[in-house]
């Protein structure tokens, strides 16, 4: 048995793959997951028996410091993907994505480090680069916050690096483009490109420009960064 892990946001679509690759992988996988009135456990409860021997299902809030430092204490590293991401509805309730993605992620660093975690891993999101203003993106391209859900990430991202610089935390960020895979929504945009595809119909959706797609195998094999 390798070391211990946690994720948050386990039971979303990425989160819910990430799991099964680590406890694949051998590690014992802490699994954060929104507490809701029905216990469902998302895309987990999709996940065969031989992986979810592997997982630990906690039902908490990372908006809640508490239950934040349960998931957090003991691991070596923690991959933070709990959010809210939808641009469309960050227009009508900003507030929400500030108190989960902003506040949240810094109850998450703030518990890495009073833990001592060796290793914290911040999923953000390419919204925070706006529109191109050079192709391709890379990490230099500014950030512009062209919506509230944009700017509760890059408050995120900025909260991750002020305590890689003030206290020495162990965090990494990471910004994926567009997505791609089993259990993903069909409103994101490329399985709408496909479906409309599929019905012989001319795709009708906002540009990508240069932002490309990265299908879930890509992302987590190989080298899904562990406690080393």
């Amino acid at each position: 048995m390798r070391d211990e892990v946690a994720v948050t946001g386990a039971e979303g679509f990425i989160g819910s793959h990430l799991v099964e690759v680590l406890a694949r992988r051998g590690y014992r996988v802490r699994a954060m997951v929104l507490y809701n009135m029905h216990s469902s456990r998302g895309w987990l409860d999709e996940l065969p028996a031989d992986v979810l021997d592997q997982v630990d299902v906690v039902f908490g809030d990372v908006r809640d410091p508490a239950s934040v430092r349960q998931v957090v204490e003991g691991v070596a590293v923690v991959y933070h993907l709990a959010a809210l991401g939808s641009v469309p509805y960050s227009y009508r309730a900003p507030r929400s994505f500030v108190d989960t993605n902003t506040i949240g992620t810094l109850h998450v660093l703030e518990a890495v480090r009073a833990c001592g975690t060796p290793r914290l891993v911040h999923t953000s999101t390419s919204e925070t680069y706006g529109t191109a203003r050079s192709v391709p993106i890379s990490e230099a391209h500014p950030l512009q916050a062209q919506s509230p859900y944009a700017a509760s990430k890059v408050a995120a991202d900025k909260l991750a690096e002020s305590y890689y610089l003030s206290f020495g935390t162990p965090v990494v960020t990471l910004r994926p483009f567009n997505t791609f895979g089993p259990r993903q929504s069909a409103r994101a945009v490329i399985p709408a490109i496909i479906i409309q595809l599929a019905a012989g119909n001319r795709p009708r959706a906002r540009r990508a420009g240069s932002r490309p797609g990265l299908h879930l195998r890509q992302r987590h094999h190989p080298g899904v960064p562990g406690p080393g």
